[in-house]
């Protein structure tokens, strides 16, 4: 009936939905080491923080304590063409087949922790942080190009930066 589809959540679901909302996210680690710090910087000299966006602003809330929060969650949360690479060909609401919302990196350096792998994008296919970032096209390949051309060392501590996360 019509009345179902506009009756509350039952209670079990809007309380799980509270609690995934005001989960915190995980504390950033190793920030005060030296490679971390010259890591930020080689990552937002490549690139990388035009889209994963180091700060981002909430809005209005129904939870007051989620509203007007700044949050560092590295995205700015818009879809991207990534170019043919990651290219699925298959659209997904207002995605077309090459355009892909950019993740948080929030919690990234934890995933082998967590998950016991080390997959990244959509479908798993980069190995390592490393050849996620190299999976990268499109909007992003300029980034790609940046962080592929980055001296050895330089290109390690940016990816402590990112295990930092």
């Amino acid at each position: 009936s019509s009345a179902s589809v506009c009756a509350p959540p039952p209670l079990k679901l809007a309380q799980v939905t509270f609690y995934t909302r005001t989960l915190a996210v995980p504390a950033r680690r190793d920030v005060t080491r030296p490679d971390t710090a010259r890591g930020q910087a080689a990552f937002d000299d490549a690139g990388c923080a035009g889209c994963h966006r180091p700060v981002l602003r909430t809005g209005d809330a129904d939870v007051a304590p989620l509203a007007h929060q700044t949050i560092r969650p590295y995205t700015d949360l818009l879809l991207h063409d990534m170019g043919p690479g990651l290219a699925d060909g298959r659209p997904d609401g207002e995605a077309t087949g090459r355009e892909w919302r950019t993740p948080p990196l929030w919690g990234i350096g934890l995933v082998a922790t967590v998950n016991g792998h080390t997959r990244f994008l959509h479908d798993g296919r980069a190995r390592d942080l490393t050849e996620a970032v190299l999976w990268h096209g499109g909007e992003a390949a300029d980034a790609q190009r940046a962080f592929r051309d980055l001296p050895a060392a330089v290109r390690a501590d940016l990816l402590a930066f990112l295990e930092s996360l």
